[in-house]
């Protein structure tokens, strides 16, 4: 019977799993134990048990002062689960058993002067007076107990000498002569409650502290050797090189790595709920159960992913290399995929054709040389086709950054390609008469726009200028006069609705020249605000103005800019409700500035912010106010020119406008 030969690798891998652990609880407990002890100044190391320490006297104190805060009142506080009416002091009291809570600590407290008494020990027919509670107490070695102000205890950390001064004990002894108080910890701390933590951890720190160089250095030595072995040995078989993958390394790596993290999530659960069981033998039995699932999903997690590595497989099992696999196959080309396969085809039979002919006659060397020739030939085929291919991309990528003039002669492509470049030369010349008709359109519209305007502005100056001198002679009636008021006002509206009607043809066009120069915002923003203060007033508005108390620099045209916050507040004084607020803040953040301005519109806003942001249009349907509907789109239009952004937020009346300029 042949014997079957075994995997080395694969055998000290399993060992390392076992060992790896213990290493690594090993160096951490070390590390900790060091850093542990020296933090307590070395106070751990010159106690001969942990009831000799500072930690545990804190302990034992806040417990004693906790339960003595539950008796110390008028009326008692604290909760309880039972009671038992008895003699405490000469008196007929109550005692109060609270054993809600189970632990190590039990006590007996008694209020002498309210006839009082609280205690944590099982209320049974032994424990039905204060002397039979203080014989189950007296059960346990280790006690402390205070009567008469004295102190009776063998814990050598919790004596008067020791305590006397400590401000828990102090609140107790002012009271002594009305207050006894009986402690004692259970014999081996049998419940999982602070003090067996706390014990458990000093042991194991000053054991760990005497040896820790040691354990240190060997810890580490042994966890490399350990890593080592285990990366060596995943996936390894009998056979030399052979990487063995199972039906879980073919999972897709995402879904793998997912299910690993739940999974781990699990276990530190199973950690977190074994830490809430106060006996001390579950919290061991369920934390060790938890650490072990955890440790088991991780060296899963572990082989999969170095055995994908070995075998060059992982980013084919990823989800992404599916979908673009996926993709690809969807998106190549059929006919060229049809013509590149008969080509690789013809090539092979070809090749095969020649190499069997090159062995079977006497012309080797002819057929050696057509072969080569052949294999020249499809390699200079397929680079004319590529250089074809990356005249069509740079076409497209011409188009794609806007330039339409692009040189591509589809006389110089064949088949499929020619195709393609009569489509993408179609493409370029519709999309540049495209553009060259909306600039057209554009310059038109700009041009007639200007044109009018002056056109308009020559009469109008005049009908303004004798409108002045009508107003300064005496008029006949008052009718005449209030005619003459109205010319003037129409006249004085047909100039800023001109003035306006240019400046948004310039700023819509660019053809404005800006001065850009840092600006402080805040001080500008103050400035506009002074500006509007009597309008403000004039129609009950009150403006609440939240800004920085430090500078804050953009790089814009100060005039301009000016325009803008004056158009946003002009806008809020004709259309904000009356007898409301009007909100202003300026929000420096870290890269940018945001000039941000709400009130509240007088009349419905049935439209949208799109249209709202349109020329000629306004908030109000009636179209009464003096505005021209402009001012909205010439604020954008500058705020663009100048490198921010504006926005118009609606939300049922409540209007919002947000500038946008990036921080200096």
């Amino acid at each position: 019977m042949k014997q079957k030969s075994i995997c080395i690798p694969k055998i000290l891998k399993n060992i390392s799993y076992i060992l790896a652990p213990i290493f690594l609880a090993i160096l951490v407990v070390s590390v900790i134990s060091v850093i542990f002890v020296e933090k307590s100044e070395r106070d751990l190391i010159y106690a001969n048990s942990y009831y000799d320490t500072q930690s545990f006297k804190k302990d034992y104190l806040d417990s004693i002062s906790r339960k003595y805060d539950l008796i110390n009142g008028k009326e008692f506080k604290g909760g309880y689960t039972d009671t038992q009416t008895t003699d405490i002091s000469g008196k007929n009291g109550t005692i109060y058993y609270n054993t809600s809570v189970e632990g190590n600590f039990r006590y007996l407290i008694i209020n002498k002067k309210e006839g009082l008494a609280t205690t944590n020990v099982d209320h049974t027919m032994q424990t039905d007076t204060i002397n039979e509670i203080k014989q189950t107490l007296h059960v346990n070695t280790k006690y402390w107990n205070y009567a008469n102000k004295e102190i009776d205890t063998n814990f050598s950390s919790l004596t008067m000498g020791n305590i006397k001064y400590e401000s828990t004990f102090s609140e107790i002894d002012s009271d002594g002569e009305e207050f006894e108080i009986y402690t004692t910890l259970i014999n081996n701390l049998p419940y999982n409650d602070d003090f067996a933590k706390n014990q458990f951890v000093y042991d194991l720190m000053i054991t760990t502290y005497k040896m820790a160089p040691v354990l240190i250095i060997v810890s580490l030595i042994a966890l490399a050797i350990c890593l080592a072995l285990i990366l060596r040995g995943i996936g390894r078989t009998k056979k030399e090189g052979e990487i063995y993958l199972n039906w879980f390394d073919k999972w897709k790596i995402e879904i793998v790595l997912l299910i690993g993290l739940i999974l781990i999530y699990f276990g530190f659960l199973i950690c977190s709920i074994s830490m809430e069981i106060p006996v001390t033998s579950f919290l061991i039995i369920g934390g060790a159960t938890g650490v072990l699932f955890i440790y088991v999903i991780l060296i899963l997690m572990l082989e999969t992913i170095v055995k994908r590595l070995k075998s060059h497989t992982l980013l084919k099992t990823t989800i992404a290399y599916s979908i673009l696999k996926g993709a690809k196959s969807v998106i190549d080309n059929r006919d060229i995929a049809t013509k590149l396969i008969l080509f690789y085809g013809l090539f092979c039979i070809s090749g095969f054709f020649f190499t069997a002919r090159m062995f079977q006659t006497k012309q080797a060397f002819i057929y050696a040389v057509l072969l080569l020739s052949l294999g020249f030939l499809s390699l200079w085929y397929l680079f004319c086709k590529l250089r074809e291919f990356e005249k069509i991309k740079e076409a497209l990528k011409s188009i794609y950054e806007g330039n339409t003039n692009i040189q591509l002669n589809p006389n110089e492509q064949k088949g499929v390609l020619k195709e393609l470049s009569i489509y993408i030369q179609d493409i370029a010349g519709g999309l540049s008469n495209a553009v060259n008709e909306s600039l057209k359109s554009e310059r038109l519209k700009t041009e007639l726009i200007t044109n009018v305007s002056h056109d308009i502005k020559t009469p109008l100056t005049s009908i303004i200028n004798y409108v002045d001198l009508l107003k300064k002679e005496k008029m006949p009636n008052e009718k005449c006069t209030e005619y003459l008021m109205i010319l003037d006002n129409k006249s004085q509206r047909l100039k800023r609705l001109t003035e306006d009607l240019v400046e948004a043809s310039k700023a819509s066009s660019g053809n404005i020249k800006l001065k850009m120069e840092q600006i402080n915002v805040v001080e500008l923003v103050k400035q506009v605000s002074g500006e509007f203060e009597d309008k403000f007033k004039e129609h009950k508005l009150e403006e609440i103005m939240t800004l920085p108390e430090e500078p804050v620099i953009i790089t814009a045209d100060g005039r301009y800019l000016y325009r803008v916050l004056e158009n946003i507040y002009s806008n809020v004084a004709k259309y904000a409700l009356e007898n409301t607020r009007v909100y202003l803040d300026v929000i420096a953040q870290k890269k940018s500035v945001v000039i941000q301005m709400k009130n509240i519109s007088q009349e419905k806003l049935n439209i949208s912010a799109d249209e709202l942001m349109q020329r000629f249009v306004r908030g109000e349907a009636s179209r009464n106010t003096e505005g021209s509907g402009l001012g909205l789109s010439i604020a954008s239009s500058l705020t663009e020119l100048q490198g921010g952004k504006f926005h118009i937020y609606l939300d049922g009346d409540l209007f919002k406008v947000t500038i946008g300029f990036e921080r200096k």
